[in-house]
């Protein structure tokens, strides 16, 4: 007679496991839900603030943020005449005062989210005052210059020999830089740069490889929202866009979280191999940490 198999248990013991303990973390942190809050906040409030930003680059660069767009996923025709049409603004002049304050509220806003999604999947305690307040506003400073040097960068090689193939070692090497110092500041600091460097690493992986993916069906799709929508439809794409690159940096920084926590045997080589000194083992702070995140 066959033996029966023990679901209850098979579900433990899935669940006791590093992917089941990621996909749980991932879960309990409403990973979905802050996914797309940072997707929103990133269309409203960073991509206007880069496009500010961009109006004082030399030779008046205010197409900034549309050119890179349009390169990154190789547009022609009438979707790069959209994506130009969606980001196109009269220059810095045209923003007050307090427009410039709502964009930059909104920008910290954006960088405090991220800042609660960190802190919560890192088990660390946040910082009360205005120290937690500054480190947001310095995320988003870093934001904003990384991408722009980053930008700069891709300009330059452009005239360069070979420089497709140029171009995905500098992402790799510009993301890992930016998933690891804005983790650093936005944790206020409470975590060693070698131990967000596996996460800053994971991120950037993920991320370059989603980008390589987009230069596949991002085209088509652009060209199919556009022709359907006009530029509502650039926006859907551009949104879904960046829902997919939230979701990716969530996720990964719950693996990074997970690993560095991990009691596996394999994992504490791994955290050895890259240098991380093991420390003891803290006790589970999850209900405490459930009032630390009300809402997302």
């Amino acid at each position: 007679m066959a033996r029966r198999l023990d679901w209850p248990a098979l579900v433990e013991r899935a669940q006791g496991s590093f992917p089941g303990r990621c996909v749980g973390s991932f879960i309990w942190l409403r990973g979905l839900d802050r996914s797309m809050v940072i997707a929103s906040q990133a269309f409203t409030a960073l991509i206007p603030l880069l496009m500010v930003v961009s109006a004082f680059f030399p030779r008046g660069s205010d197409t900034a943020v549309s050119d890179a767009v349009i390169r990154r996923f190789g547009l022609t025709g009438d979707a790069a005449a959209a994506v130009t049409e969606v980001f196109a603004h009269s220059g810095s002049s045209s923003v007050g005062i307090a427009s410039m304050l709502l964009l930059l509220f909104s920008g910290v806003s954006l960088t405090r989210r991220m800042q609660k999604m960190y802190l919560s999947a890192w088990q660390v305690p946040p910082r009360r005052g205005v120290r937690g307040s500054l480190n947001a506003v310095m995320g988003l400073l870093a934001l904003l210059l990384e991408f722009m040097v980053l930008y700069l960068f891709l300009t330059v090689i452009r005239n360069l020999p070979f420089d497709r193939a140029l171009q995905l070692p500098l992402s790799w090497a510009a993301s890992l830089v930016l998933w690891t110092t804005i983790p650093w500041l936005l944790l206020d600091r409470q975590v060693g740069w070698r131990r967000l460097a596996v996460g800053g690493a994971l991120t950037a992986t993920c991320a370059t490889l989603y980008g390589v993916a987009t230069t596949i069906y991002m085209p088509p799709l652009m060209e199919s929202y556009s022709a359907r929508y006009g530029l509502f439809g650039v926006t859907i794409a551009l949104v879904g866009w960046l829902l997919c690159i939230a979701v990716l940096v969530v996720a990964s920084t719950v693996v990074a979280a997970e690993l560095d926590r991990a009691p596996e045997r394999w994992a504490q080589r791994f955290r050895g191999l890259v240098g991380i000194v093991e420390r003891e083992p803290a006790p589970s702070r999850r209900e405490e940490r459930l009032s630390d995140v009300v809402d997302v």
